[in-house]
């Protein structure tokens, strides 16, 4: 292959076509920074709004925000000492550990907390507060400075996204003690009925979040502040004369919708306190004391053990590279403990897809494993729905990174993932075997030729991308993951067990494209992992294929010469194949039912989905 084909030059166009993300990345850590420059270029630098880059708690109509701000710190500075005093009250204790993180808490002393010891106590006694800055964030740091289950409480300043919101709870409950308090603010999106990407933190999923992760909640809702807030520094820039600062008319329509959000009840300011449990063995619930983390938590090698158990053949390090590095795979795995090894894997694989014709996002649920010492329940309770749960709340529905998920589970998983909620049926995944009588004389005389496939021929990277539109344009009304070429170079050419796939041009007598069609031998058939093509021109597409196989004495010494592809069952009558034999596969194909996302009612028979979009092996 050339140089612009090579592995890594088509694995960093695909990483750039993951579509819109809420990780944290270089381009929305500059929209922050230049968010920060406007609010300080409109707060005029006063001293008491120096780094509260937040909104404020008003208590009357003559507040300026500045002062607002300094009421929200003193609320959280409040909150913390309510868990001071009850730490106090509860272990006898009166040395404190606080953790905080947040540019404009960084003053903070411990004479900050004016704490309210309990009647009993001595007035002499008063607690002793350690004030600890400590990234939560970041795994590294919570490691080397080896404060696992040493803080009384936690202090954040600031709100983390959707997709953060795992490793930011997860660290929070390994850093504090049993007892012990975490506290933040955020925006959170209340209503994701809608279709429309957000970075926001579905509340709705942190509550469920929090309470697998064995926290208590409580919240006070400043939804009304927010909206003062922003009508202050909307004020504010009007008055303001300097309006050649970066991003400056950006930053103020951002507020501008997420006020009209705010108004509408699509989102909510909250002030959150969690409590983390103490663990019992009463806990009713499997591996309460689990710890979680997502793909960056652990080695591949790490998988290894796990992998083998649930599948019975040998990890492939090559193939999880492939699919969790250069495809950018998301996942949730789960620990018994938290230097335990891995006891579940819920993974998916993202794809770019035509969604009714406009573009979108899915992924694809894969590598499913619990170690099966550990599948002792299958209940809500359960390792398997543990990370299940959190999976689709992370990465699936109206508001994350996937609109859509699908996958090819078997009926007895299918079942269970119904009955717990997670999943709804949309269609069956069938067999259309061309069987050997359809050699005839008829398809012999077809105009159409194979030709050969060269991946260094740039004319012939164009022409599937061709093909790809003219395909495209029949699923206005469906749906079907992208077949461009730099889908198809990574599926098949990156693979790193690419030599297993054969490719086939089908081509007229004017040499333009008609098809591409992509096989690999089974057992007793070549089984057709892609046919990108108008659908018109894939039955016949086939048939001078399944003649070529039939009389081909190179193919025909590979036997088997049968077709079969592995088709969703509601794109089956509409290709209407002359004398095919369908056949179930047992496989069903799921939609997530377990955050708000596309009804299964509006996706039912609407996937196109074919073995190259379920076989990663």
């Amino acid at each position: 292959m050339t140089e612009d084909h090579s592995q890594a030059s088509v694995s960093r166009h695909f990483f750039l076509r993951r579509g819109p993300s809420s990780y944290y990345s270089a381009h929305n850590q500059a929209l922050d920074e230049a968010k920060r420059k406007v609010i300080d270029a409109l707060l005029g630098g006063a001293e008491r709004a120096v780094n509260k880059y937040h909104y404020g708690l008003f208590t009357d109509d003559t507040q300026s925000l500045g002062d607002a701000q300094v009421a929200l710190s003193s609320r959280l500075i409040a909150l913390v000492s309510e868990h001071i005093a009850r730490a106090c009250e509860s272990a006898g204790e009166i040395e404190y550990r606080l953790g905080v993180q947040g540019t404009s808490l960084a003053t903070l002393s411990a004479a900050s907390f004016p704490v309210e010891l309990p009647p009993l106590a001595e007035a002499e006694n008063q607690p002793l507060i350690e004030i600890i800055f400590v990234e939560i964030l970041s795994e590294s740091s919570t490691h080397s400075e080896n404060l696992s289950d040493s803080f009384d409480c936690l202090l954040v300043e600031g709100s983390y996204r959707s997709i953060d919101q795992l490793g930011f709870l997860s660290r929070a409950r390994r850093l504090l003690k049993p007892g012990g308090g975490l506290v933040f603010f955020a925006e959170f999106l209340l209503d994701d009925s809608a279709v429309e990407h957000s970075p926001l933190p579905n509340w709705s999923s942190l509550l469920q979040l929090a309470e697998r992760l064995n926290f208590s909640v409580m919240a006070e809702d400043h939804t009304p502040n927010a909206l003062r807030s922003i009508d202050e520094l909307v004020q504010l820039a009007r008055e303001t004369p300097q309006r050649d600062i970066q991003n400056f008319d950006g930053v103020l329509a951002e507020f501008e919708t997420a006020a009209k959000q705010l108004s509408s009840g699509k989102r909510a300011f909250k002030l959150v306190s969690l409590t983390k449990g103490q663990m019992s063995a009463e806990l009713d619930s499997e591996y309460a004391a689990a710890e979680y983390g997502d793909r960056s938590s652990f080695e591949p090698a790490a998988i290894a053990t796990l992998f083998e158990s649930s599948f019975g053949h040998a990890f492939d390090a090559e193939l999880w590279h492939w699919k969790y590095d250069l495809g950018a795979g998301r996942c949730v795995v789960a620990r018994a403990s938290a230097d335990g090894d891995i006891v579940a894997h819920y993974g998916g694989a993202p794809r770019d897809i035509s969604y009714f014709g406009r573009e979108a996002l899915a992924i694809q649920p894969c590598d499913v494993m619990v170690m099966p010492e550990k599948r002792t329940r299958y209940g809500r309770g359960s390792l398997f729905f543990k990370v299940a749960a959190t999976f689709l709340e992370r990465e699936i529905g109206n508001t994350v990174d996937h609109l859509l998920g699908f996958g090819f589970p078997n009926k007895k998983t299918m079942r269970l993932a119904i009955r717990l909620g997670l999943y709804e049926k949309t269609d069956d995944f069938v067999e259309v075997r061309l069987p050997v009588s359809q050699a005839t004389s008829a398809t012999l005389d077809s105009e159409w030729t194979l030709a050969r496939f060269d991946a260094d021929d740039a004319s012939q990277r164009g022409d599937v991308d061709m093909l790809w539109e003219t395909m495209r344009a029949d699923f206005r009304d469906g749906i079907i993951g992208v077949r461009d070429w730099d889908y198809v170079s990574y599926r098949y050419l990156q693979h790193p067990h690419s030599a297993r796939y054969v490719f086939h041009w089908l081509r007229d007598s004017t040499n333009k494209a008609m098809a591409l069609i992509v096989i690999k031998r089974g057992e007793d058939a070549w089984l057709v992992m892609d046919i990108i093509a108008p659908l018109v021109a894939i039955p016949p597409a086939l048939a001078v294929l399944k003649v070529f196989l039939s009389s081909d004495q190179k193919a025909a010494t590979q036997r088997p010469c049968e077709i079969a592809l592995w088709l969703t069952k509601g794109w089956v009558e509409k290709l209407n194949i002359p004398n095919a034999d369908v056949r179930d596969l047992g496989i069903e194909i799921p939609c997530n039912s377990w955050n708000p996302g596309p009804p299964s009612e509006l996706l039912y028979g609407k996937w196109w989905l074919t073995a190259g979009d379920m076989d990663f092996q």
